[in-house]
């Protein structure tokens, strides 16, 4: 199209006015304000057990899958960059991923023992292999933790972050004194671990649990550039670059998950063409590639799957384009490193005890 056909952005007085503009539509379907029924069942969703759970997952997704004008309205499917193109158009900041590889990170969400064990056994040599360190999010309170397993992923050079409280779903929808209760369960796990960020079960969020967790961590990573269906039809932030939003960094996941794919019913073949086509965009548009997988083998921890994303570290090891970091040296770069205003941390167990 002719430079002829574009029209002049319009004049603000400051760039005040163009980042009002740019939050708004970033946060327009940031937020999962309406409880989905796993966070109102009168005990855990998680007590159903796992392979029935994913058995109506799949079938819920193949079913989504037909009907993707309902979910995928905004943001659009598998990746919608509209925030980044409203703020290339309105302010005159450039993007600081334009300069350079574009940065690539990988996280795994620990939902499970096995996933911790998976994660050793087969995730870490690949990895390292191909020069990576991945960011792997724990549950503090769902099952008893294997500390020898979480040193040596920490040993490896991996880091280590908070993954909710129980994953029952409930901490962000929770009144707001248990809700801080929750969070603070985590406090003796963040101070072995010396953990700095945050992603909440199911990626369910709301604007006060973001408040609460800027007084802990540094930063969050919970909010999807395009959600698709799950946990809600038409969430995410239609960014692939970090924010600030209620006081805490957010480093959005800017890549489709592997639980959503798998649930729609795409192959192994079809997936890492989506994240290679997805990486190459983000690329493009001065964003930070960030990966979500789990290693349960009912998700990326089977061989099928695991080959996949043995080929998509291949892939970005193999590329000058793409090069591999993590949560902290993004969100440093991007300048929005900040501090946690206060300490909201309790003993596990005084924790436990208000929460019974």
């Amino acid at each position: 199209m002719a430079d002829a056909d574009f029209s002049a952005p319009p004049a603000f007085e400051g760039d005040t006015e163009a980042e009002k503009l740019i939050s708004s539509l970033r946060e327009l379907r940031a937020f999962t304000d309406i409880p989905p029924i796993s966070s109102r069942l009168p005990i855990s969703y998680r007590r159903m057990p796992g392979p029935l759970r994913v058995r109506l997952a799949r079938l819920i997704g193949r079913w989504q899958g037909r009907r993707e004008h309902h979910w995928a309205d905004f943001p659009g499917w598998p990746l919608d960059l509209s925030t980044d193109i409203l703020s290339d158009w309105l302010s005159p900041r450039t993007s600081p991923f334009r300069d350079g590889p574009t940065p690539v990170v990988l996280t795994h969400d620990l939902d499970s023992a096995e996933g911790t064990r998976n994660l050793l056994a087969r995730f870490l040599d690949l990895e390292e292999a191909s020069g990576a360190r991945s960011t792997n999010f724990v549950v503090p309170a769902a099952w008893p933790l294997d500390h020898g397993a979480l040193e040596e992923v920490k040993r490896r050079g991996h880091e280590l972050a908070v993954h909710g409280f129980d994953h029952s779903n409930r901490t962000a929808f929770s009144r707001p004194e248990e809700r801080r209760d929750r969070l603070a369960a985590a406090g003796e796990l963040i101070e072995r671990y010396a953990m700095v960020g945050y992603r909440a079960p199911s990626l369910l969020r709301t604007r006060a649990l973001l408040k609460d967790l800027s007084n802990i961590y540094l930063y969050d990573s919970s909010i999807p550039t395009s959600g698709g269906p799950f946990p809600t039809a038409n969430n995410g932030c239609a960014t692939a670059r970090p924010f600030l939003i209620e006081g805490i960094a957010e480093l959005p996941l800017t890549m489709p998950r592997d639980g959503t794919l798998r649930f729609l019913g795409l192959d192994g073949d079809a997936i890492l063409a989506l994240w290679r086509a997805c990486a190459d965009q983000i690329s493009e548009a001065g964003g930070v590639v960030v990966l979500l997988t789990h290693c349960e083998e009912t998700f990326s921890g089977g061989d099928q799957m695991l080959d996949v994303y043995k080929r998509f570290l291949e892939y970005i090891t193999s590329n000058s384009r793409f090069r591999w970091s993590s949560p902290m040296e993004i969100i440093s770069k991007a300048g929005l490193l900040t501090k946690p205003a206060n300490s909201q941390r309790l003993s596990a167990e005084d924790a436990a005890a208000k929460l019974q």
